[in-house]
């Protein structure tokens, strides 16, 4: 009965034995791939466990093999102790890094064991300085030397954030290589973010529209949370500030929702459009940012970033909905604004459930979030871009309707001297001669009184289809007042300018227009022709000149041209034709 007790007590035993064993890390190969499925891991419900209980602890067999590559504990874990055997079956020792690659673990312990004595050990962390870390690194890297033999890692990891552990085993080049290629992907998604935050700053500077500074704010604060949670911020921007490091992520996260907010209302319109939901979001955000700085106040880190994910959580939800909202009331720049929201939300949705645990982590799922946020930084550059160019169409829309006859589609005065000062100004400097020919529809009252104002309109549209066609490429043609119609022609001598005239006056002797009872009504105008041949005459006094001329015309007889050398420089003579 003893005999069978203890064998079945060594049986015990090896099944326990087997179980907690693991593969060792073989110093001599490389791994390029996370190695979580080589540890063993110890939750330590007493914070003041030390290192010696810890390995005690391993030997008695209280520590679980990992069963994932990527081991989590989840947001606000207990302290971790995992364990590590490697072995290096060479003689000559062996230079390794062990890379734990995550940006925001408080306290990290390191210890080597050979033969159940510590050779060396190393404290990192964000809770400490940056510049006290073993290497200089956005993540934490330890480096050691495995001699022939076996060697024991354990590792103490405390974080109040998502305690995600992807650990790698490489060497130098392998981690240089690693670095290499990070380097490039998070340098092309910060200089292209970089370039649209100048881009839409440049456009507020000239444009003074809200949204382009908003939507600036919005991309800095998202380079600023990328920043704090890769590790690049505490390197290079706040090394020896370990107190904002802890905080950065809940705080920054609460403040580029806040700015998000402001960029949507805005590109949306939402204060015009919903002004009560306009007060609920900007009162929601009020809210969720005391409680933020609340839970600060109280040191609660964990409550902090719990308020944070649901104060974003809300955003995108609200951007979505609100999207949907505006682009079914017609506003075709929401369409835009909901895919860049919906790319946002599931890059979020990936990394926060494989930081979390829920799915794979790798450099995918990680980098997830940065992806959708790249693209969503895209694709509203191209919504405001678009805008933009929308605005900039209306704009000069809305200029050249001021500056044209709504009747007619000529030019109004207004639009004439726009366009014919430069010219007038070169035509001085080079001495070239420049004719106006001013018409004015004969009795064009007594049609009105007769026949109506409709009719009237439509002679008045004939009348100015006959001059576009009848007007060289260079001329300018413009609606003068009521019945008078004004030619500009450029480099045209006062005898071609007359010539012109008589053809114009000839094609409008011909039109017909019918009245409501059928008659078949004539038209006919007069013209009056000057030049500038002798270049002593200004703008205004060429066009009173040709007035002047269309009065001679019109007492002699209407339907004739006018014209005056004296205002050429000739003469002195008029010459009057009538007809």
């Amino acid at each position: 009965m003893k005999r069978t007790f203890i064998l079945l007590s060594l049986v015990l035993v090896s099944i326990i034995s087997s179980l907690n064993a693991r593969a060792a890390i073989h110093a001599t190969e490389e791994y390029p791939a996370v190695i979580g499925q080589y540890f063993q891991f110890m939750r330590a419900e007493n914070s003041d466990l030390g290192v010696y209980d810890a390995l005690q602890a391993f030997k008695s067999g209280k520590f679980t093999p990992s069963q994932s590559a990527v081991m989590n504990f989840g947001i606000g874990a207990k302290p971790v102790w995992l364990a590590l055997d490697v072995t290096n079956a060479h003689h000559e020792p062996i230079v390794r890094q062990l890379l734990l690659e995550n940006a925001w673990l408080d306290k990290i312990d390191v210890f080597f064991f050979r033969e159940n004595q510590l050779v060396s050990s190393f404290h990192t962390g964000d809770s400490l300085p940056f510049s006290q870390r073993p290497i200089n690194h956005r993540f934490f890297v330890i480096e050691h030397t495995f001699n022939h033999g076996d060697t024991l890692i354990l590792i103490r990891v405390e974080a109040d954030d998502a305690m995600v552990l992807p650990i790698y085993f490489m060497n130098a080049e392998q981690l240089e290589r690693k670095d290499l290629l990070n380097a490039y992907s998070y340098g092309l998604m910060y200089g292209a973010i970089v370039a649209l935050v100048a881009y839409n700053l440049v456009l507020y500077i000239g444009l003074r529209i809200g949204s382009y500074l908003l939507y600036s704010i919005f991309l800095l604060f998202f380079i600023a949370l990328n920043l704090a949670y890769t590790g690049h911020g505490y390197q290079w921007l706040w090394p020896d500030s370990p107190h904002w490091q802890r905080w950065a992520s809940a705080v920054l996260i609460a403040a580029g929702t806040t700015s998000g907010f402001a960029f949507t209302l805005q590109f949306l319109d939402v204060k015009k459009t919903w002004p009560r939901v306009y007060r609920f979001i900007i009162l929601g955000c009020l809210f969720f940012c005391t409680l933020v700085l609340a839970a600060m106040f109280l040191d609660e880190l964990v409550v902090a970033l719990a308020i944070s994910f649901v104060f974003i959580f809300c955003f995108y939800v609200a951007a979505v909905i609100l999207g949907i909202i505006s682009l079914k009331i017609g506003n075709k720049f929401a369409k835009y604004f909901l895919i860049a929201s919906i790319l946002t939300i599931c890059g979020g949705v990936i990394t926060a459930n494989a930081v979390w645990g829920f799915i794979p982590f790798n450099w995918l799922t990680y980098r997830a979030v940065d992806i959708g946020m790249t693209l969503d930084a895209i694709l509203l550059a191209l919504a405001l871009a678009a805008r933009f160019e929308m605005n900039q169409r209306e704009k000069l829309a809305a200029e050249k309707m001021a500056g044209i006859d709504l009747l007619t589609n000529l030019n109004n005065r207004r639009s004439f001297y726009k366009y014919v000062k430069p010219i007038w100004s070169i035509s001085l400097r080079s001495k070239s001669s420049t004719s106006v020919i001013m018409l004015d529809l004969d009795n064009f009252k007594l049609l009105n009184d007769n026949y109506g104002h409709a009719l009237g309109d439509q002679v008045l549209v004939q009348l100015a289809e006959t001059l576009q066609r009848e007007a060289r490429s260079g001329d300018i043609l413009a609606r003068w007042g009521g019945e008078e119609f004004l030619i500009f022609l450029p480099e045209t001598r006062l005898q071609d300018a007359i010539t012109i005239a008589e053809r114009v006056r000839n094609k409008i002797s011909l039109l017909q227009v019918s009245s409501e009872k059928g008659e078949k009504l004539t038209i006919s105008a007069s013209f009056g022709v000057v030049s500038n041949q002798n270049n002593h005459i200004s703008l205004d006094e060429l066009i009173a000149s040709a007035d002047q001329q269309l009065y001679r015309a019109k007492k002699q007889g209407r339907n004739c041209v006018c014209s005056d050398f004296s205002a050429a420089g000739g003469s002195g003579a008029s010459e009057g034709l009538d007809r």
